[in-house]
């Protein structure tokens, strides 16, 4: 039930509602019915065999509850106060990342691999009126994924938010799907309006994941991205898992 009032709610333009209901019953229905869409609300949906879905350039392998997402690094050396945003998000310049996907996309891609939206967090409210909704929702395992002198690296997301002396709390961050919100009218997705895909401060509830408590172990500022990561503008993956905490 949860999940269709979701969907419904998130279904608010003719192309994408009819996608994100078959998102729900049949991945492949879903590839059909985008194709039969023009709207350019409507994200690009294929089918990859085996359970394996494309949703934009995000690629989802619903057996196993993960998706991937690819993007490069943003701002190192900066206050931060975003995991990530969409390119050309309003927050781009305190976020980590810079991810090629919508808010549409990522919540899209979360949604086929189960993930729903906590019934006690409203699904709609004024976007001009963000306000604080809390950090409600189901679990969710965040990495980063590159490639380093032909070798693949990974790390938890919170190591790569945090610098050497705070890294050793990095386990013991948790992130939660919960899903934006819309318009009364469904016809907007805070996320898509405001850019926000990622957060870990509380006073910004428009993105699609968030961590559950405020990650800053200090004042502003504190947070500026781990030396782990390679140099701005590399090439990164965001790695997303459903129903795990981060290890």
């Amino acid at each position: 039930m949860q999940r269709r009032s979701l969907l419904a709610a998130l279904g608010g333009s003719t192309a994408l509602g009819p996608l994100m209901a078959s998102a729900q019953t049949s991945a492949q229905t879903a590839a059909q019915t985008s194709a039969q869409t023009s709207a350019p609300s409507a994200p690009q949906f294929k089918a990859l065999g085996g359970e394996r879905y494309q949703v934009g350039r995000i690629v989802v392998d619903k057996s196993a509850q993960r998706f991937t997402v690819p993007g490069r690094v943003h701002t190192l050396g900066k206050p931060l106060e975003y995991l990530a945003t969409s390119p050309g998000g309003r927050k781009a310049y305190e976020s980590l990342l810079e991810l090629d996907a919508s808010g549409t996309e990522l919540n899209l891609a979360c949604i086929l691999i189960g993930l729903e939206r906590d019934p006690s967090v409203p699904s709609w409210k004024p976007l001009g009126q963000a306000g604080q909704v809390g950090q409600v929702g189901q679990r969710v395992a965040l990495s980063l994924a590159w490639t380093d002198s032909g070798q693949r690296r990974q790390v938890i997301a919170a190591e790569a938010l945090l610098d050497a002396e705070a890294r050793s709390r990095a386990a013991a961050v948790e992130w939660v799907y919960t899903g934006s919100f819309t318009s009364k009218d469904g016809s907007q997705l805070a996320a898509d309006v405001t850019g926000t895909l990622i957060s870990f401060v509380k006073k910004d509830p428009t993105g699609i994941i968030e961590a559950v408590s405020d990650i800053s172990l200090g004042p502003y500022g504190s947070v500026r991205g781990s030396s782990l990561l390679p140099p701005e503008a590399s090439a990164i993956e965001l790695i997303v898992e459903a129903g795990k905490a981060s290890k």
